[in-house]
């Protein structure tokens, strides 16, 4: 008999496919600051050291030092988006927004690109909000749509927008010419695909419907008496 898996492990293992695939931006998104004010310190150190810098550049470099750690600290409020235990909504645009710009880095070097969102669209209505963990099935259509099957053409872009002023439209344009040797391999996910059934399982924990048009649209709107 085949063990049985329960539908809280199974959600829970498409959040970790999820998570996985955005993983290198987010680990990256956390060092980057730290390096530059590693950096900092120790050049402030040293000239400490010296006694060669004037109180007015120390001050400069401290107040450049309090901008990096705010910048790292916004990065790691960030990472409550991934938590399913916190309870916040966003702005249907500032989920967007977010999934966009965590799937651009690995897909552009893949050859695929995510077009700017227009963030003056007239669909982006600030009151249209969703649970923070629509996230989650935001990437995973992204996903979906970026990674084609067998014998199926990876597309040229990905485009996020609008759907009227309650819901988002994720599409796959064109298809990829990027010579292979100009591309970087996506990492191993065997196992892990984001299949249309995933995409809507994620949607739905977050009170949205996913309709998956092949590997080439996905749109999602709020579940009928959410």
């Amino acid at each position: 008999m085949e063990p049985h898996h329960s539908p809280l492990v199974t959600h829970a293992g498409l959040q970790h496919a999820v998570l996985l695939r955005a993983m290198p931006v987010l680990r990256h998104d956390l060092s980057s600051p730290l390096s530059v004010m590693r950096m900092g310190t120790t050049l402030l150190k040293r000239h400490l050291q010296r006694a060669d810098l004037n109180p007015a550049d120390a001050v400069a470099r401290v107040e450049q030092l309090e901008q990096q750690l705010t910048e790292l600290s916004a990065h790691i409020r960030r990472l409550r988006q991934w938590d399913p235990q916190v309870r916040e909504r966003h702005s249907l645009k500032a989920i967007a927004l977010e999934a966009a710009a965590l799937a651009r880095p690995m897909l552009m070097v893949q050859g695929m690109e995510v077009a700017p969102l227009q963030e003056d669209a007239p669909g982006w209505q600030d009151d249209s909000q969703a649970p923070h963990t629509l996230l989650y099935a935001v990437l995973a259509a992204i996903y979906h749509l970026a990674e084609p099957g067998e014998g199926e053409a990876a597309p040229a872009s990905i485009v996020v927008e609008p759907l009227s002023s309650h819901g988002i439209q994720i599409s796959a344009q064109g298809a990829r010419s990027v010579p292979d040797a100009l591309q970087i391999a996506a990492p191993s996910l065997d196992g892990l695909a984001l299949t249309a059934d995933a995409v809507a399982q994620l949607a739905r924990s977050a009170q949205f419907a996913a309709s998956v048009s092949g590997r080439s649209t996905v749109t999602l709107t709020p579940l009928q008496g959410r």
